[in-house]
C-alpha cells in the first residue's frame, strides 16, 4: 500500500510539472512542497514499521516491458533526505519525480527511466553515459537487469569486477548531477545486490577517489575567487569522507568485521547528510548574498555581516559543518570515519595498511584546507569593511529566502548537536546493533565516545572564563580597532582604499607556497576530470538518435 501511495505521489508529480507553465509559481512551489512533505512523512512511516521489502510492478513502457519500483530501508532513507531538503532549492517537479523514481527502482529498465529524466532536468548527456555504463552493468549482473534476481544469484569473478568498475564509472559520472543519488547506486548495487562476499580490493578505488575528492575538494575551495564556486567546492570533503568511509566498509566485509563495517556505513551516511545541508545551505546564502550585493567577486565583496545579518548567520553555520569544526554534523562523520579507519588498520598486509594511513593523512590534510578557506571566505565576505559602494549598500534577502536559510542552518546545527538524530535511519539498512545515544556517539559500550553537547559546554565554560578574566583585569586602556590592514578613509575617499585590506589574494599567495606538494593531485584531478568529460561525449554519441 505505501508503495502505491508512492507510486501517486510520483504520478502527481509529472502531472504538476506538465501544468508548470499554466500556474502560477507560487501555486506550483506550494503544490511541490506538499507533495514533497507528504513523500517525507511516508518515508519516516516507512522506517518506523520496519517491514520488509516490497515491491510493484507498473504496465508502463514498450510492449512486453514494465517499470519496477522496490521499497525497503535504504531507499526511504534517500527519500527523506531528499525530500526533505530538495524542494529548499526551488528544484522542479519533474527533477523530483526522476528522483524518486531512481531511488525506488526495482530493475535496471526503471533506473534507466529515473535517470535519463533526471537528465532532461540538468545534463541528459551526463545521464545518459552513465545509463550506457549501467546497462552493460546489469546484463553482466542477470539477463533482464531485475534486482531481486540479482539479489538472490549475486555475480562472481569477473563478471563482479566488470560490475564493480562499471557501476563506479556510471557514479563518477553522474556524481555531477546529483552526488547524492551517485551515492545512493554505490550502495544499491555494491553493498546491496552483489552480497557480502567480495574481494578484498573492491574498497581500494573508493578509498582512493574519497581521499582524492576531500584532497581536491578543499583545495579548489581555499583557492577560488568567486563565492559559489568556494560554497559548492566547501562541502565536497564531506562527499570524500562518505566514499572513504564506504571503502572501509567493503574492506571489513570480507573478513568479517561487521562491527567495523556498520560503524563505516554510519560515517558514511552521517557525511552524506551534511554534504546535503551544507551544500543546500551555503549554495542559497550564495545566492542571496549575489542577489543582494551584486556581485559573486570575492574581491569586491565585504562587511556584509551589518548588511546582511542573516546570510551571514546562516553561512557561518553551514561552513562549521563543511570545515568539520565541532559541533557540526562534519565533524560527528570525520570522527565516526578515523575510527573506523583506525578499526581497519589491521585488515590486510602492509600495502593496505599503508593506503588506509595515506588516505587518513589526506583526509586530516583536507580538513585542515577546509578549515582555512572558511575562515577565507567569512572573512573576506562578511567581515572587515565593504569594498565597493554597491556592496556597501547590499540588500537583505527576501523573507521566504531568508525563513529557508535559518531552517536549513537550524537543522545542521540540531543534527551537529544530535548527531544520532541523522543516525536514526542508518541502522534499518547497515544492520548495525548502534551503541551510541542521543547525547553521545561510540565505538563500543565501554570505550570514550564524542558528546557534541558537552564540547558546546566546555567551549561556552572556557569562553565564559575569558570574558570574565579581561573584565577582571582592572587594567584598560583604549586602542584603535583591528581593521585588518584597512587605511583610514581620507576625506577624498571615503571607503578607504580596497586595496590596503586583506582580500582572498592574501590567502591564496602564501597557501600556493606551502601546498606546493599536494598541487599534482589538483593537477591529477583536472586530468580525471578530462578523462569523464570524454567518457561521457563518447556516451552521448552511442546512444544518439
Amino acid at each position: 500500500m505505501t508503495l502505491i501511495l508512492f507510486a501517486i505521489l510520483i504520478a502527481a508529480l509529472v502531472l504538476l510539472a506538465a501544468v508548470a507553465g499554466l500556474v502560477p509559481r507560487k501555486a506550483l512551489m506550494a503544490g511541490t512542497a506538499g507533495i514533497s512533505g507528504l513523500v517525507v512523512v511516508l518515508a519516516v512511516l516507512t522506517l518506523a514499521n520496519g517491514g520488509g521489502p516490497t515491491a510493484l510492478e507498473l504496465p508502463i513502457g514498450p510492449p512486453g516491458a514494465a517499470v519496477h519500483l522496490a521499497l525497503d530501508p535504504l531507499a526511504a532513507s534517500f527519500l527523506l533526505l531528499l525530500f526533505l531538503v530538495m524542494p529548499c532549492t526551488d528544484t522542479a517537479p519533474l527533477r523530483l519525480a526522476a528522483t524518486a523514481i531512481t531511488v525506488l527502482a526495482g530493475d535496471s529498465f526503471a533506473l534507466v527511466v529515473g535517470l535519463l529524466l533526471l537528465g532532461g532536468t540538468s545534463s541528459l548527456r551526463v545521464t545518459a553515459a552513465a545509463a550506457v555504463c549501467l546497462i552493460v552493468a546489469f546484463a553482466l549482473a542477470a539477463p533482464l537487469g531485475d534486482f531481486a534476481a540479482i539479489r538472490a544469484t549475486p555475480p562472481d569473478g569477473w563478471r563482479a569486477a566488470a560490475v564493480m568498475l562499471l557501476v563506479l564509472a556510471a557514479a563518477g559520472v553522474l556524481s555531477r548531477v546529483s552526488m547524492p543519488i551517485a551515492a545512493y547506486l554505490v550502495l544499491r548495487t555494491l553493498f546491496d545486490l552483489c552480497g557480502e562476499g567480495q574481494p578484498l580490493w573492491w574498497g581500494v578505488p573508493l578509498l582512493l577517489a574519497g581521499a582524492a575528492i576531500a584532497t581536491i575538494g578543499a583545495l579548489r575551495a581555499a583557492l577560488a575567487d568567486t563565492l559559489h564556486t568556494v560554497l559548492a567546492a566547501a562541502s565536497l570533503p564531506l562527499f570524500g569522507m562518505a566514499a572513504m568511509a564506504l571503502g572501509v566498509a567493503l574492506f571489513a566485509r570480507p573478513v568479517d568485521l561487521p562491527s567495523v563495517a556498520s560503524q563505516a556505513l554510519d560515517a558514511a551516511w552521517l557525511a552524506l547528510v551534511g554534504h546535503v545541508l551544507c551544500r543546500t545551505l551555503l549554495l542559497r546564502c550564495a545566492d542571496a548574498v549575489e542577489s543582494g550585493a551584486g556581485t559573486r567577486r570575492l574581491d569586491r565583496l565585504g562587511g556584509l555581516i551589518h548588511r546582511m545579518p542573516i546570510a551571514a548567520g546562516t553561512c557561518l553555520a553551514g561552513l562549521f559543518a563543511a570545515a568539520v569544526l565541532p559541533p557540526s554534523p562534519g565533524f560527528a562523520a570525520f570522527w565516526l570515519l578515523f575510527q573506523s579507519l583506525l578499526a581497519a588498520a589491521r585488515i590486510g598486509g602492509v600495502g593496505l595498511q599503508l593506503l588506509i594511513l595515506c588516505a587518513a593523512v589526506l583526509t586530516a590534510l583536507s580538513v585542515g584546507v577546509a578549515a582555512l578557506a572558511a575562515v577565507r571566505l567569512f572573512g573576506v565576505v562578511f567581515l572587515g569593511r565593504p569594498r565597493t559602494p554597491r556592496t556597501a549598500a547590499a540588500e537583505q534577502a527576501p523573507r521566504p529566502v531568508r525563513l529557508v536559510l535559518c531552517g536549513l542552518a537550524a537543522m545542521t546545527t540540531l543534527l551537529g548537536l544530535l548527531p544520532a538524530l541523522a543516525l536514526l535511519p542508518a541502522p534499518r539498512w547497515t544492520h548495525a546493533t548502534g551503541v551510541w545515544s542521543f547525547a553521545t556517539l561510540r565505538t563500543g559500550a565501554e570505550t570514550p565516545g564524542y558528546s557534541p553537547v558537552v564540547v558546546v559546554g566546555l567551549l561556552a565554560v572556557a569562553g565564559i572564563a575569558v570574558l570574565r578574566a579581561m573584565r577582571g583585569s582592572g587594567q584598560r586602556q583604549r586602542e584603535p580597532a583591528w581593521s585588518g590592514g584597512f587605511a583610514a578613509p581620507p576625506p577624498w575617499l571615503p571607503f578607504g582604499d580596497p586595496a590596503t585590506q586583506y582580500g582572498p589574494a592574501s590567502f591564496v599567495e602564501p597557501m600556493q607556497r606551502v601546498l606546493v606538494l599536494p598541487l599534482p593531485i589538483a593537477a591529477l584531478g583536472r586530468q580525471f576530470a578530462r578523462c569523464r568529460d570524454a567518457v561521457t561525449r563518447a556516451a552521448s554519441i552511442l546512444v544518439a538518435p
